[in-house]
């Protein structure tokens, strides 16, 4: 069986604590030579280094932006959540939460594309778990869509409260 190479990954979005470095420095013990891992190296826990795809929910319900707003309501009170994603096929096309539809006072009979939030704020899938976590802190979300790089929505990632 081959070892899987944990390399970083170019392209991500943020660059975080566990990113810069490339290459594993040697220390010597005892006359034995040990490479030291990167967590080792930045002084930082296993788990700041866990990527957005190892936390994420991948079973999420979506709707249309062609969906009425009382099913949408529907829905959100069936699964007891205060929000669904909005997708077009599988590209991400916004977000519709129970405030949108209470500030926007409209029928429930009007399509949700007049009263969701369009371009979320989301992630990607290769991003460091903990970095999204504190830009969810500080915006202060409480979860975020997650997306591959051609901009197809594939779940989403909650915050620990």
């Amino acid at each position: 069986m081959a070892k899987v190479d944990k390399k970083r990954l170019p392209g991500t979005v943020m660059q975080s604590k566990c990113a810069s470095v490339d290459h594993p420095q040697r220390r010597k013990r005892s006359g034995i030579y040990l490479e030291s891992t990167e967590a080792e190296q930045l002084g930082v826990l296993p788990h700041e280094c866990i990527r957005v795809k190892d936390a994420m929910s991948r079973s999420v319900s979506t709707v249309t932006p062609l969906t009425e707003i009382g099913e949408a309501v529907w829905l959100m009170k069936s699964l007891g959540v205060g929000a669904v994603i909005v997708c077009r096929g599988s590209t991400l096309f916004g977000t519709l939460s129970d405030r949108d539809i209470a500030l926007a006072n409209a029928p429930p009979s009007e399509p949700i594309h007049t009263v969701m939030t369009p371009d979320p704020v989301y992630c990607y899938e290769n991003d460091l778990l903990y970095d999204v976590h504190a830009m969810m802190r500080a915006r202060g979300l409480t979860a975020l869509p997650v997306r591959d790089f051609n901009g197809h929505f594939l779940g989403i990632v909650m915050r620990p409260v």
